[in-house]
C-alpha cells in the first residue's frame, strides 16, 4: 500500500509540474498570435499610411501578423475607447498622439487619462502644412489668401474631425489670427480632405508631407506655410517657410506614437517596442520613409510624456481663442 501511495504522489507531482511548466511557457510565449494596431484616424492619412507599413514587417521581426484596424469618429476618443476595452494581452496596440490629451478633453467628454496608456515609441513628428490649389482658388500664397478674404470671397477649408482634433484646431486658429471669415467642411480622413482640394471643392486643407507631397511636386498645390516655427524641408519640394516667420503667431508641433493600454505586462511592452524599432531600423523602411519625406520619431516614452506636457500649455491659448 505504501509503495502505491509513493508512486500515486510521485505521478500526480509529475502532473502538476507539467501544468504549471505548460502555463509558464504559453505565458512567456508573447506573441502567438496576431497582433492589432488601432488607427483613430481614416485610410490614407499620414498616420495610417505609416502604421500600415510598419505592419507589414510583422512577421518578419515580431513572427505574426500585425493588422491594423480604423476606428475613427470622436476626435479619436472612440479609438481610445476601442483600446480600453481590449484585454490587458498585449495584443492590442493604438497609435495616438499629444493632443487627445492636450486638446481633445477641452471639447469632448473623455472617459481616459495619461496615465490609462503607455507610450511605447514615436512614430513621427507632425509637420503640417496649409495647402491651396490654385487652379481652382487662385490662392499661391499667404498674402493672397489674407487678400482673398478680406476681400470678401467666401473661403473654404477642409478639416479632419471637428473641435478636439489637432488639425481641425490648427486650421481654424490660422484663419482666427488671419482675421478672415471662413467656412470649415468637415472630412473623415486626411486623404479626403486632400481629395477636396484636388477636387476644387474647398480652397484650402491641411496635410502632412505622405498626403500632399506628390501634389506639390507636380505643382497641382501649394504649401502657404507651416506651423513648425522654424520651417521645415521636405525631400523633393525644398523648404516651407513657417507662419511664424511669416508675422502670423500660430504655432504646432505634433507627434503620433504608439501606444498600449498601461496594465499590460513590462515584458510584452518591452516585445512590442523592440519590434518596432527593428522595422524602423530596417533599410527597406527607411528608404519607405524617405519617399515621403519624412523620417521615423523613436521618441521614448519618458520624451512622449514630456512632449504632451509641454504641448498642453502651449494649447491653452488656442482651446480660449476656439471657444
Amino acid at each position: 500500500m505504501l509503495k502505491k501511495f509513493l508512486l500515486a504522489t510521485v505521478i500526480i507531482t509529475l502532473a502538476l509540474t507539467t501544468v504549471v511548466a505548460k502555463g509558464s511557457s504559453e505565458q512567456a510565449a508573447f506573441p502567438t498570435k496576431k497582433v492589432t494596431i488601432i488607427m483613430p484616424w481614416g485610410l490614407g492619412g499620414g498616420p495610417d499610411t505609416i502604421a500600415r507599413k510598419v505592419a507589414s514587417y510583422g512577421e518578419k521581426y515580431l513572427g505574426v501578423p500585425v493588422i491594423v484596424e480604423n476606428k475613427i469618429g470622436g476626435a479619436g476618443t472612440i479609438a481610445m475607447d476601442a483600446l480600453l476595452q481590449a484585454k490587458d494581452d498585449g495584443y492590442t496596440m493604438v497609435v495616438s498622439n499629444g493632443p487627445l490629451f492636450s486638446l481633445t478633453p477641452e471639447f469632448i467628454d473623455v472617459n481616459y487619462t495619461i496615465a490609462d496608456i503607455t507610450p511605447l515609441i514615436g512614430m513621427r513628428v507632425v509637420e503640417f502644412v496649409i495647402l491651396s490649389n490654385p487652379k481652382f482658388s487662385k490662392i499661391h500664397t499667404l498674402e493672397e489668401l489674407i487678400a482673398l478674404g478680406k476681400g470678401g470671397k467666401n473661403i473654404k477649408y477642409a478639416t479632419t474631425g471637428g473641435p478636439g482634433n489637432d488639425s481641425y484646431t490648427m486650421i481654424s486658429v490660422l484663419f482666427k489670427k488671419l482675421g478672415i471669415s471662413a467656412q470649415a467642411v468637415p472630412y473623415e480622413g486626411g486623404q479626403d480632405a486632400i481629395n477636396a482640394l484636388l477636387g476644387g471643392h474647398v480652397d484650402i486643407a491641411i496635410g502632412s508631407p505622405p498626403v500632399y507631397r506628390e501634389y506639390v511636386k507636380s505643382g497641382e498645390f501649394a504649401c502657404l506655410g507651416t506651423f513648425i516655427p522654424e520651417g521645415i524641408t521636405v525631400e523633393g519640394i525644398g523648404r516651407i517657410p513657417s507662419f511664424k516667420e511669416q508675422g502670423i503667431a500660430a504655432e504646432f508641433v505634433g507627434m503620433d506614437y504608439f501606444a498600449v493600454k498601461s496594465s499590460v505586462d513590462a515584458e510584452k511592452k518591452a516585445i512590442l517596442t523592440k519590434y518596432i524599432q527593428d522595422v524602423y531600423a530596417d533599410p527597406t523602411f527607411i528608404e519607405y520613409m524617405a519617399s515621403l519625406g519624412m523620417e521615423a520619431w523613436p521618441a521614448t516614452e519618458v520624451e512622449i510624456l514630456n512632449e504632451i506636457t509641454l504641448q498642453t500649455t502651449a494649447m491653452e491659448e488656442y482651446i480660449d481663442l476656439l471657444k
